[in-house]
């Protein structure tokens, strides 16, 4: 009688007050039928209908499958257990195992829903979880999904229950026997051709014979390692929301704000930053990415690029790592070492849509007026500077003088600052005649154009710009 008590131990934990609404999946095969009739013992007559319903669906890929839903539909309408069944009608060519469920637990939910049921539940027992646990370690080698099934888990607007799941195979059968259960062989499950039939036939009864105490260890390995997904989805939680930024469309980490993680927090708090950017990004990412992603910031470098899909990347632009679209290639209108403009004193012109300079004598100044309110990067400079300045990109060997002894190259200059790939891209840079620098537009002036304090100040160089 191990079965029914089990049974009837979980659903008073679940339903101390008895008003709930089972739904029981049922396909005919041995366990399914053992939940059933568990399920007619438990409660009386008057009460199967208010109380529990039964759910088949019809694959249509075996000659059988007829016959059992018509045993099915029968067996239910003599007890007064109400019905319902669906046909698959148009499986797919590939894939047909994972479609197949997708398509059970949809009409599952579609009848609780429809029918009022809060717990839906199947006969997984504790061979199908051994096999399941195998299944996702070989697959996809990940603590998070070696657990195997839960017990009891959230399923749409109410619950998934799996009553058997601490039963063995062997218990449900002989049960079966003991009560005189009517049931079906599925003859597929014993075809090699799916890899949990090979494992129920060739690898699970090799385990078995090495130690019989399998099954209530791995129950126990199962047990644990849930729990210990809980604690690390807790604390992942806890430091996402502290410490990662959700904008409009991207994702964004302070990596100086990051406490000093152990090995092992910081291994789980990237591992939960990919699980949200898949959420964010809805795109599926490749498990690889979190060892390519610990392996980066390793190393310490200031900005690197890596591709999580065609659409997505991270990017490390020094303090911040990030998560953002790819963008687009532009392809620039000329090389940008060929964009070369002369400003004379006393104009000012557009350097862009967003960008503007201007070189005035001091009080002498004409802004438009629709940029008045743009960032603004100025600086005074003395009598002697000429009446006209280049304004360009930045070239090799460029150079800037950041004191008097000191001289700086600009691409030194940009990595010593830590400024970004982007925003060197977007610089100028301001030449006199003699092709001397004179300012790093928007970062830095030359010590060329720091007036003496006996100097009169006689022009201002205005850089305005669009955040």
């Amino acid at each position: 009688m191990m079965v029914i008590q089990t049974v009837r131990g979980q659903l008073t934990a679940i339903d101390p007050e008895k008003k709930r609404r089972f739904l029981l999946a049922v396909s005919t095969g041995v366990d399914s039928m053992v939940l059933l009739q568990v399920f007619c013992q438990l409660f009386p007559e008057m009460q199967k209908e208010q109380v529990f319903g039964v759910a088949h669906v019809n694959h249509q890929l075996r000659p059988a499958s007829a016959e059992e839903a018509a045993f099915l539909r029968q067996y239910c309408q003599e007890r007064g257990i109400p019905f319902y069944e669906r046909c698959w009608e148009n499986p797919p060519e590939t894939g047909i195992e994972a479609s197949a469920r997708d398509f059970r637990y949809t009409f599952f939910a579609d009848v609780m829903s429809r029918e009022g049921y809060d717990v839906l539940l199947t006969a997984h027992h504790s061979d199908d979880q051994v096999e399941t646990m195998l299944m996702k370690m070989m697959r996809e080698g990940r603590l998070q999904s070696a657990g195997g099934m839960q017990q009891q888990q959230p399923f749409h607007a109410g619950i998934l229950l799996r009553p058997l799941l601490s039963v063995s195979k062997t218990a449900i059968y002989d049960y079966a026997q003991v009560q005189q259960i009517p049931y079906f062989e599925d003859e597929s499950n014993h075809e090699p051709l799916y890899l949990r039939n090979r494992l129920r036939q060739q690898v699970v009864p090799a385990l078995k014979a090495e130690n019989p105490q399998l099954l209530p260890h791995f129950q126990q390995l199962s047990v644990e390692m849930q729990f210990a997904n809980q604690l690390i989805q807790q604390e992942q939680q806890q430091w996402l929301s502290a410490f990662v930024q959700q904008q409009a469309t991207r994702l964004v980490i302070d990596l100086q704000q990051l406490p000093t993680f152990s090995p092992a927090q910081r291994y789980f708090f990237y591992a939960g930053f990919l699980q949200q950017a898949e959420a964010f990004t809805k795109q599926p990412l490749n498990q690889k990415q979190l060892p390519q992603l610990l392996r980066l910031l390793d190393e310490k470098k200031g900005q690197w690029q890596l591709a999580l899909h065609k659409q997505w990347q991270l990017r490390r632009s020094y303090d911040q790592l990030l998560l953002e679209p790819i963008a687009v290639p532009q392809k620039p209108a000329a090389p940008l070492t060929e964009v070369s403009q002369r400003l004379v004193l006393g104009e000012g012109i557009y350097l862009s849509e967003k960008e503007w300079i201007g070189y005035f004598p001091i009080n002498e100044q004409h802004i438009p007026k629709k940029i008045t309110n743009w960032s603004e990067f100025s600086q005074d400079l003395p009598l002697n500077y000429s009446s006209e300045l280049i304004v360009r990109k930045r070239q090799p060997g460029d150079r800037i003088r950041l004191a008097r002894g000191l001289t700086k190259k600009i691409s030194r200059f940009f990595i010593d600052s830590k400024i970004p790939n982007e925003e060197r891209e977007k610089s100028w840079v301001v030449t006199n005649l003699d092709k001397q620098v004179i300012a790093l537009l928007p970062h830095a002036f030359s010590y060329l154009s720091i007036t003496p304090e006996t100097d009169k100040i006689h022009y201002i160089l205005l850089y305005k710009y669009q955040k």
